[in-house]
């Protein structure tokens, strides 16, 4: 009952917005604080620091994924750590599926029990 209430609150909102945002009156008004606001220095004072930090952001990206200079004994030993990793991951993921399997054995014979 309440999410139909709030889907046609939304609704309504949306229609009485887009009307309003209709009005000539007030997409002339819209249009002459945006062109204002786009001149201003605040803006371009805005537009430069938003363009630094993401300048700043994507040097710190390529910089933590930037390839690290490693010996091959490096490479080697990252090589096999991942390998065995990989069958660590394998040999947890088969133990869950027993775990599983067992659960639900007990879960049959619990029910099998309670129905003596």
């Amino acid at each position: 009952m309440a999410e139909n209430k709030d889907k046609n609150f939304k609704n309504s909102s949306a229609e009485f917005i887009t009307d309003l945002l209709r009005d000539p009156r007030v997409r002339r008004g819209l249009t002459e604080t945006l062109g204002q606001y786009l001149g201003s220095e605040e803006f371009k004072a805005e537009r430069e620091r938003i363009r630094r930090g993401a300048g700043e952001r994507l040097r710190n990206i390529r910089n933590r994924y930037r390839p690290k200079k490693r010996t091959p004994e490096t490479v080697a030993r990252e090589r096999e750590l991942t390998l065995r990793l990989a069958d660590v991951e394998t040999e947890a993921a088969e133990l869950r599926l027993r775990l599983s399997e067992l659960l639900q054995e007990e879960e049959r014979l619990r029910g099998a029990l309670e129905e003596l």
